[in-house]
């Protein structure tokens, strides 16, 4: 039987260091040593593009799909007309009609007229008409919960017309996942909450996998100071509103014990109405300086209230010898469930947990450790990747 493995995803990850191509790209790892693996994706970009010709690139072959969209605004504007229409008769998303289009399946069927594949391996419910017929021998990655998402997101909107159309997106989203999920052979989450949510839906037997990580650092950073990372751009909704929560319900209060403390908001983004004393604006910065500059804090924080799947901050900050404080939210799929962070959920909990650390290097340095030995033993391990391997090609 062909060794052979191929990929399908939107993007091809590796370039865009966000959550879920840090996820991708620690997924791929686990089966390149040992499998030629080929990559379908639906839009590349010229750092996409440069990237696939690098020696490191993990992938054999990157085929490359245009959506059905693409082309002058006429065509834009008809998809867009036609996709909504077809949303609403269908109780379909509309992001599947632009990720499982005429194009895509036509280079698909290419594809697998001239390859034999071992498997098929494809992140996001998005792609699962894409799939039709190939169910079972798929491994289908579900990174988020999206229906779970968006009904929260609902629950915080005060414009009753958009929590409306909030609900109905969720529901359009729980419609379309139970028609198709329980076709796949295997059905992949990022954290066990994730499972259970697919699993309330009919999806039985589902699993949740560790997000594998690189080999732990050999130094840490010694934790002192008194500066508090956080990770993430503030164009991003989530990221917003927990830097929201946090300035205005959380850090005053902060403040007024440890007066020098200051945040660093490590990503780029719109900061307007995010305003606040004590607070550094560091944008991007590249990937040689990141570790140095993330290391000279004395801990991060994830005070994430919206989303679910894994919040891969969580892991970067762990990974990087950081002690967290972390939402419920925002611990899931990583130590910080299983007691390597602080939780806290209230302004009044957050902020005593930031302070606790803030006042204490030896917490700090418990912490990190109880960090370092599970991020170790759930993954970076080699049995951690040879699991998470074991599940992608359809195994427990």
């Amino acid at each position: 039987m062909s060794n052979d493995i191929l990929w399908i995803k939107s993007r091809m990850p590796g370039v865009v260091h966000d959550g879920s191509s840090l996820v991708s790209t620690g997924l791929v790892s686990c089966l390149q040593d040992d499998h030629a693996i080929d990559l379908l994706c639906l839009r590349l970009t010229a750092r996409e593009e440069a990237q696939a010709a690098e020696p490191s690139c993990p992938f054999r072959n990157v085929f490359v799909a245009d959506t059905d969209n693409s082309g002058g605004l006429s065509r834009r504007i008809g998809c867009r007309l036609s996709y909504t229409l077809r949303s609403e008769l269908t109780s379909t998303p509309r992001s599947v009609f632009y990720e499982s289009g005429r194009r895509a399946r036509a280079l698909l069927a290419r594809i697998l007229a001239e390859r034999r594949y071992q498997r098929i391996i494809a992140e996001y419910y998005t792609v699962a008409p894409l799939l039709e017929g190939l169910e079972s021998q798929t491994s289908l990655i579900l990174h988020d919960a999206d229906h779970v998402t968006i009904d929260l997101e609902a629950r915080q909107e005060p414009s009753l017309p958009r929590r409306a159309w909030l609900h109905h997106r969720a529901a359009q989203m729980r419609a379309f996942v139970k028609r198709v999920g329980p076709q796949f052979d295997s059905v992949l989450t990022l954290t066990p909450f994730d499972r259970q949510a697919y699993e309330a839906l009919g999806i039985e037997g589902s699993q949740s996998l560790d997000v594998p990580l690189p080999d732990l650092p050999s130094t840490l950073p010694t934790l002192e100071g008194d500066s508090i990372a956080f990770l993430g751009s503030v164009d991003y909704g989530p990221n917003r509103d927990a830097l929201v929560w946090f300035l205005a319900d959380v850090f005053p209060a902060v403040l007024n014990r440890y007066p020098a403390a200051r945040l660093r908001v490590f990503g780029g983004g719109n900061r307007n109405g995010l305003r606040s004393p004590n607070v550094d604006w560091l944008g991007r910065i590249p990937e040689e300086q990141f570790a140095r500059d993330l290391g000279s804090a004395a801990l991060g924080i994830a005070p994430i209230r919206l989303g679910t799947g894994v919040k891969v901050k969580v892991l970067d900050m762990m990974w990087h010898g950081l002690p967290v404080v972390s939402t419920s939210l925002a611990s899931r799929g990583t130590p910080a469930e299983h007691g390597a962070a602080l939780i806290a959920d209230t302004p009044i909990a957050f902020a005593e947990a930031v302070c606790q650390l803030l006042g204490s290097r030896a917490r700090r340095l418990e912490l990190q450790g109880a960090a370092e030995k599970l991020l170790f033993e759930r993954h970076a391990s080699p049995a951690a990747r040879a699991a998470v391997g074991r599940k992608l090609l359809g195994g427990a």
